[in-house]
């Protein structure tokens, strides 16, 4: 039987207004090596694998009728490409290497505006004990005078805020859509010992039911390097020294 896979890779980029975007550094680069060296090695026992990534992350350069490219802007965006994929498809494996950003734009407001509502419910206020934490985070949280995020702010506005909010976490979405999936998750630190992204990583993959995990140290990636440990049920599967390793490494557990 042969396998359908779903392949995340990149960063998500979260709108602030209609030019300008919150995102991070991530290229692709490792959901694209993973995606090719499936194709170059057990193409035949490969049905699809849906590669998703937004427009300027890598993609496969193989020429594959199988692979099948999903573009995506935000987590949301993500998350609605991959109910749809369950929803209709059978997915055997999803290596879920997307860096999906932890935050969103909730709104941007000029800080002038903002002191001003501050300003005005003090003064409002009959006593002191009407100006509560609860009040003044309530206009943080909902404020009146928020600028308009469907149109180009001006770009000659002094005191810009931003307010951001959490994202969803898309990997504690994937098994609730799809139980019988097998999943990889990926989790990534800076400069923190062995011990600690393991057990940081072994955590991740027993909350959202991962059956592997590849724990990255940011400090350990760069002039073609890119030290990882793939976690599983056991412990720690393997260590890996290079893209091209991790890809093996997975491709050997997966198939």
């Amino acid at each position: 039987m042969k396998k359908n896979i779903i392949i995340t890779a990149g960063p998500t980029n979260e709108r602030i207004d209609a030019v300008m975007k919150i995102t991070n550094m991530s290229t692709g680069a490792l959901g694209n090596v993973i995606a090719e060296t499936f194709l170059k090695d057990k193409a035949d026992e490969i049905g699809t694998i849906y590669y998703i990534s937004t427009k300027l992350s890598y993609k496969p350069r193989i020429e594959s009728e199988k692979v099948k490219l999903v573009t995506v802007e935000s987590t949301q965006d993500l998350i609605d490409a991959l109910s749809k994929i369950f929803a209709t498809e059978k997915i055997d494996i999803i290596v879920h290497s997307s860096a999906v950003g932890d935050y969103v734009g909730k709104y941007v407001i000029r800080a002038e505006e903002l002191i001003d509502e501050i300003w005005d419910t003090v003064q409002n206020a009959k006593s002191k004990d009407e100006v509560t934490k609860e009040v003044l985070m309530n206009i943080f949280e909902n404020p009146r005078s928020i600028c308009n995020n469907e149109t180009k702010i001006s770009s000659y506005e002094p005191h810009l805020m931003t307010m951001l909010s959490l994202t969803p976490k898309v990997i504690s979405m994937i098994k609730k859509m799809a139980p019988s999936v097998t999943l990889v998750g990926f989790k990534l630190l800076e400069g923190v010992s062995k011990e600690e992204l393991f057990q940081v990583a072994s955590n991740l993959r027993k909350k959202n039911q991962a059956d592997y995990i590849v724990a990255n140290d940011l400090a350990k990636i760069g002039g073609g390097k890119h030290w990882a440990m793939i976690i599983g049920e056991n412990g720690i599967v393997t260590e890996c020294n290079t893209k091209v390793e991790i890809a093996k490494a997975l491709e050997t557990l997966l198939f």
